[in-house]
């Protein structure tokens, strides 16, 4: 199976649609950095697995790869499809399309039956086909001399595909599986029956301890038919019913103490009360004799008020007299007439009608100061005769709450009593009810007794299953510890046989190594990574988990040792190595992708004729190189036959920033003999 074309639309660097079409023998591509060579190896990997793995991550800056395996610059493409087509030996072909729209047209198993053989292809086969066929400058050195020795083994081991045969590595694991699930139940079944057991054992030893308090079980029933009439000739009934009615009576009990409480409190109010009314008459007559002086003060108040009322009326009348005379001193007679009265008068005699006046104003004494102290000291004399009264008024006040409040409780009390099928006159009777009280306490404790002895009589038939029983879950549990104890065993087997297939398994690994191992050393002669160092080994160690570590010189790591360019030679060895070792895939094309990067010009010529030698075996090799020089000795060296036509493709990007093929030139073969004619007539000159 060998590559036939691959077609291209819309795909990373592509704009335009693109149809490459590879020789069956070599096709070389050239061009400089950033012109696609590179994606044309992505589109056969990525029609085939739908990913590109290539990049050490797959998201950054909120992005993903994805977002960029379609064409994100300037125009529009018709279409956004990869197709890749293959041409069997026989002629035959088919092809897998894969498309931003509709993904894949094919499967991957279907692929996969084209590309491996049955049977013995590796697991994720297409990833393993790609990266043993599909050699990139940036996995060089990656997927060889980079890789961990555990990573380095399981590469290896994938490209070798899977042991031929029954697949015992899986049915050990079944095995073991099945084994540590039986193990993992009989442990659960053992648990619990030791749970089961214990539990067992706990209740023995309880109803033994109530089996040792047994007593006169007659003297018992009797207390019980008194408390609990009714409660039928059975045994556990009757204890039954004993504890509902020991229940229910010790809430009665502890309410009842609530009742005896509230009788003490009654009690005691009503001895307040008492105290109290002795003294009714007397606070009743105090609350008299306080109104009456309250009366007495009011009445002496409206005296007051009254007197001071008249003395500020009688002061007015001297004011205004007062005024009088000095309005007609200052306007004095008017033809021989009083300015008020108009009485004939002569000077003298209106003075001396003058000065009697005043000498009255001087004579008079106000006696308003004096009936207002006399109304402040009535107003006094009422507020203290109130303050009185409303003392004697909140003595009687308090005493008839106080016996209010005590009929009501001991109404409510009574009322309770009755309730709870007592005597209501025990409401006025604290210590009797304390003697009822105490009464239901003593028929409790009987109570209680009695269920305890019944219950110990019952216990010593009781105990006697238990003890049955008991000896039945130890049977139980040392049979399900046995089945624990032959799990255990069963499951050490199964891991010591799923080790034992590891290590076999291992073991047919590193034989089949073995045979590529001078594989591995004829390439590495042929690249001639270092000068001194003309052979690489390879070492395994481990037991189940196997390490694959590559060694040159006396014991030395060449990754450590190597240069940049002697790790890439070195790597290209062993992943050609890898590459020729894979019985399982039909598809016979190896892709380099500028294998040539850091590589000096003379290990450059060797990888030249190792692909040319490759070429010369049935092998389609396609190789991408920058230097177009050295794509034309490329396309002399590997040598176009009838059979195995060979082919160059020049890229390069065309306006628009998309990448193109510029040119397609088909290797012509070179001519039978052509070599023998030359020498003949460089001989005859």
């Amino acid at each position: 199976m060998r590559l036939d074309y691959r077609e291209l639309c819309g795909f990373r660097g592509f704009l335009e649609r693109q149809r490459v079409d590879f020789g069956t023998g070599f096709t070389v591509i050239c061009g400089r950095n950033g012109v696609g060579k590179s994606t044309l190896c992505d589109a056969v990997e990525f029609a085939l697995t739908g990913q590109i793995d290539k990049y050490l991550v797959d998201k950054a800056a909120k992005e993903s790869l994805d977002d960029y395996v379609w064409w994100r610059g300037e125009g529009h493409p018709e279409a956004h499809f990869v197709t890749v087509g293959f041409r069997a030996d026989d002629g035959s072909g088919f092809a897998v399309t894969r498309s931003r729209e509709t993904g894949a047209d094919r499967d991957a198993a279907r692929i996969e039956a084209m590309l491996c053989v049955p049977g013995a292809k590796p697991e994720r086969a297409l990833q393993q086909v790609c990266r043993t066929s599909i050699i990139r400058d940036e996995w060089i050195a990656a997927l060889s001399l980079d890789l961990t020795e555990t990573q380095r083994f399981e590469f290896v081991r994938g490209a070798l595909g899977a042991i031929e045969g029954p697949d015992y590595a899986a049915k050990a694991r079944e095995a073991l599986s099945s084994a540590e699930a039986v193990h993992n139940a009989a442990a659960q079944a053992y648990e619990e029956a030791r749970a089961r057991l214990t539990a067992a054992l706990t209740d023995l030893e309880q109803i033994r301890d109530v089996a040792l308090q047994a007593g006169d079980v007659a003297a018992v029933l009797a207390t019980l038919d008194e408390l609990t009439p009714g409660a039928g000739p059975d045994l556990g009934a009757r204890v039954a019913a004993a504890r509902k009615t020991l229940a229910r009576r010790r809430s009665n009990l502890g309410e009842m103490g609530w009742v005896a409480d509230e009788a003490r409190a009654v009690a005691a109010l009503r001895d307040t009360v008492a105290r109290h009314g002795d003294s009714a008459g007397r606070d009743a007559v105090a609350v008299a004799e306080a109104e009456v002086a309250v009366q007495e003060a009011r009445r002496q108040l409206q005296a007051a008020e009254a007197r001071l009322d008249r003395e500020q009326e009688s002061d007015g009348l001297a004011a205004s007299l007062a005024i009088l005379v000095d309005h007609g001193s200052r306007i004095g007679l008017h033809d021989d007439r009083c300015p008020l009265c108009r009485a004939p008068q002569g000077a003298p005699e209106f003075e001396t009608g003058l000065a009697s006046a005043r000498q009255r104003l001087a004579a008079r004494r106000s006696a308003v100061p004096e009936a207002r102290g006399e109304v402040a000291a009535a107003r006094t004399r009422v507020e203290d005769a109130g303050e009185i009264l409303k003392q004697a008024e909140t003595v009687v006040h308090r005493l008839a709450s106080a016996q209010a409040e005590l009929e009501a409780r001991e109404e409510a009390l009574s009322a309770e009593l009755v309730r709870r099928s007592l005597d209501g006159e025990l409401a006025y009777d604290p210590e009797a009810l304390e003697e009822v009280v105490e009464a239901e306490r003593s028929r409790l404790i009987d109570l209680e007794r009695s269920i305890l002895t019944l219950e110990a009589s019952q216990a010593v038939e009781r105990v006697t299953e238990l003890e049955a029983r008991l000896e039945a879950l130890r049977a139980e549990a040392d049979d399900a510890s046995d089945r624990l104890a032959r799990a255990h065993a069963a499951v050490t087997t199964a891991r010591t046989l799923d080790r034992t297939v590891r290590r076999t398994n291992a073991e047919i690994i590193d034989e089949r190594l073995a045979v590529i191992s001078p594989l591995l050393n004829e390439l590495y002669q042929r690249l001639r990574p270092h000068s001194e160092w003309r052979t690489i080994d390879y070492g395994i160690r481990g037991d189940v988990r196997r390490f694959l570590s590559l060694r040159v010189g006396n014991g030395l790591n060449p990754q450590f040792v190597f240069s940049s360019g002697q790790r890439r030679a070195a790597g290209l060895a062993f992943l050609l190595s890898v590459h020729l070792s894979r019985p399982w895939c039909n598809w016979r094309t190896l892709m380099l992708d500028d294998p040539v990067q850091h590589i000096d010009d003379f290990r450059a010529l060797h990888l030249v004729e190792v692909l040319s030698a490759l070429q010369r075996s049935g092998r389609q090799i396609v190789c991408a190189v920058e230097d177009p020089s050295l794509a034309e000795l490329l396309c002399r060296r590997l040598m176009s036959e009838p059979t195995a036509l060979g082919r160059r493709h020049d890229l390069d990007l065309v306006p628009g920033g998309g990448a193109s093929v510029t040119r397609s030139t088909d290797i012509a073969p070179a001519m039978v003999g052509v070599l023998r004619r030359a020498r003949d007539l460089s001989a005859a000159s």
